[in-house]
């Protein structure tokens, strides 16, 4: 989750904020101050992590413009549509990024159209 997030943050020019364990953000960044912000989440039993889920939870209304990514290894099953669920409106994009494709380095044209459709 955290490669992708590097290559969205290098690619866009972007801050890289990181969700800790205990739901905070590092840095303590207010989500309202930005454009658009891009949350990523590793799928755990089907559904987002749990601190993705609170940070959601507290900050969805936030969230003028977002965009979604989660990275799996089975399935991501319903995993973005939990999260848009807890945002309570529709992200401009969302995306899905297997495990193993980033562990082979593979995911460099996923990550290039996923930066395209963020800069629409």
């Amino acid at each position: 989750t955290k490669t992708v997030a590097e290559a969205i943050a290098k690619r866009m020019g972007g801050d890289l904020c990181e969700i800790s364990e205990q739901g905070a953000v590092t840095p303590n960044v207010d989500p309202s101050s930005y454009g658009l912000v891009v949350v990523g989440t590793p799928v755990n039993g089907f559904s987002p992590s749990i601190p993705i889920k609170g940070y959601l939870t507290q900050n969805g209304a936030k969230l003028s413009k977002y965009a979604l990514y989660a990275t799996y290894s089975l399935t991501p099953m319903g995993t973005l549509g939990a999260m848009e669920k807890l945002v309570g409106k529709k992200p401009i994009v969302a995306e899905k990024f297997k495990s193993a494709d980033i562990k082979l380095g593979k995911i460099d044209s996923k990550v290039d159209a996923f930066v395209a459709s963020l800069k629409k």
